[in-house]
C-alpha cells in the first residue's frame, strides 16, 4: 500500500506527517486490496476557525475509490476523526461485497486515467490594465492511472453513494463499455452509454 501525504498552506512537519501515516496504515487490516492512500493537509481561510484545519483522504482499493474530508481546529483531531470516517467506509463496503453474490466475467480488467482541470489563477489588477491578456485555457493539474474492474450498473450506483461525487466511470459487465453513471437532480440515477 502506498501512502502519500501532501500540504496545502501548511508547513508539513516530520511529526504531522508521521501521525498521518502512522493512523492511516492501520487502514490495511480492514481491506486488503488497497493500492494507494492520497491524504491532503490544509488550512482553509473560513469564518469559523473551528473548522480551518482539514484532511481529505483518498483510498485507491481494487477498483474501488473511497473518500473522506473532515475538518475541525485542531489537524491532529482533523487526522483522527478522517481516519475513523475511511474505516468505517471501508468496513461497510467489505460487508457488501462479503453479501453480494459474485458476478463473474470473462473481461480483464482495463485501465483508465483520471484528470482534474483547474483554471490558472488571475493576472494582477494592475497588470491586466498595461497588458491584456487573453483568458488563459483550463489545464491538467493532476493525472493518474487506475484499474477499472467490471461491474454491473448496480453496483456503479453504490461506488457512487460510497464516493459522493457527481459521477462515476465504469466498465459495463453486460455491455462490455465504459459507461458514466451519474446522480439526477431528482435523486435517481442516469446512465450514459456510448455509442461507437
Amino acid at each position: 500500500m502506498q501512502l502519500v501525504v501532501t500540504g496545502k498552506n501548511i508547513h508539513l512537519s516530520g511529526a504531522l506527517k508521521d501521525y498521518a501515516e502512522k493512523k492511516l496504515s492501520t487502514l490495511k487490516k480492514y481491506f486488503d486490496h488497497i493500492i494507494e492512500v492520497d491524504v491532503t493537509l490544509s488550512v482553509e481561510e473560513v469564518k469559523d476557525q473551528t473548522r480551518s484545519r482539514v484532511c481529505e483522504v483518498t483510498v485507491w482499493a481494487n477498483g474501488s475509490v473511497l473518500r473522506g474530508k473532515k475538518a475541525s481546529e485542531d489537524m491532529y483531531a482533523s487526522i483522527d476523526m478522517v481516519s475513523d470516517k475511511i474505516e468505517r467506509q471501508l468496513k461497510k463496503y467489505k460487508e457488501k461485497l462479503k453479501e453480494r453474490p459474485r458476478r463473474f466475467t470473462d473481461r480483464q480488467e482495463i485501465s483508465a486515467s483520471h484528470k482534474v482541470i483547474s483554471f490558472s489563477e488571475e493576472p494582477e489588477a494592475s497588470q491586466k490594465e498595461l497588458h491584456p491578456t487573453p483568458p488563459a485555457a483550463p489545464k491538467i493539474i493532476r493525472s493518474g492511472m487506475f484499474g477499472i474492474k467490471p461491474m454491473f450498473a448496480d453496483e456503479a450506483a453504490e461506488q457512487l453513494k460510497l464516493l459522493n461525487q457527481g459521477f462515476y466511470v465504469f466498465s459495463n459487465a453486460e455491455t462490455n463499455q465504459v459507461n458514466v453513471i451519474y446522480k439526477r437532480s431528482d435523486g435517481n440515477f442516469g446512465l450514459i452509454e456510448p455509442e461507437f
